[in-house]
């Protein structure tokens, strides 16, 4: 039997602390609903120089947030430099992907996946470029995932059989009425007081 794959994914927060009780809940859901192993991603952009707290804790604050949130990797390739990445990479177990570091995913015995940060980065496997593009499309041992606003969730299923085959592809909008969740809530209102903290350091 082919082993199968749900890829979860986000773009482009922006800094947008305030939606991420909500998309959690989202979340949660499409997870519950998913067949197979199910991995959550982002794809880049999820901070912004608009943002306080982006620039209060240099672009790590919606890092820590995914991470709290079960992120299992994100594009970090603009937000980063190679100091900041690899001290944040020891405090989190969200894997911060850029062009010096892919990060291999083992889906099933002897089928392996990597995740690479730009159009020109290779590793061993199926390659999932998380940075996105026009639309969903596999190509051999590279896939490239159509890109997403924020407040929409891109959802990919991925079999393994003799090659890897996209079975379906989706972008979905995030529900008006979609609950907080309250842990998340709560994590939010932390992400942002450490980052008040940040800024009156360097005031």
């Amino acid at each position: 039997m082919a082993a199968s794959l749900s890829l979860l994914y986000t773009a482009n927060l922006a800094g947008e602390l305030a939606i991420l009780p909500r998309l959690h809940s989202f979340l949660q859901r499409l997870q519950n609903q998913a067949t197979g192993r199910t991995l959550l991603l982002d794809l880049g952009g999820s901070c912004s120089d608009a943002s306080w707290h982006c620039r209060a804790t240099g672009n790590r604050s919606m890092l820590i947030a995914l991470d709290g949130m079960g992120y299992h990797a994100a594009n970090c390739e603009r937000l980063l430099d190679a100091e900041a990445r690899d001290k944040l990479a020891e405090q989190v177990s969200l894997k911060l992907v850029d062009a010096r570091n892919p990060c291999r995913w083992e889906v099933a015995p002897g089928i392996e996946i990597a995740f690479v940060a730009r159009p020109d980065d290779s590793a061993e496997g199926l390659n999932i470029l998380l940075e996105g593009g026009e639309s969903n499309v596999l190509e051999g041992d590279r896939l490239r995932l159509g890109a997403v606003r924020s407040g929409q969730v891109g959802q990919i299923i991925i079999e393994f059989g003799d090659a890897p085959r996209l079975v379906s592809a989706t972008a979905h909008e995030l529900p008006e009425g979609s609950p907080p969740n309250p842990s998340i809530a709560g994590m939010v209102e932390f992400v942002e007081a450490e980052a008040r903290h940040y800024m009156s350091k360097i005031r």
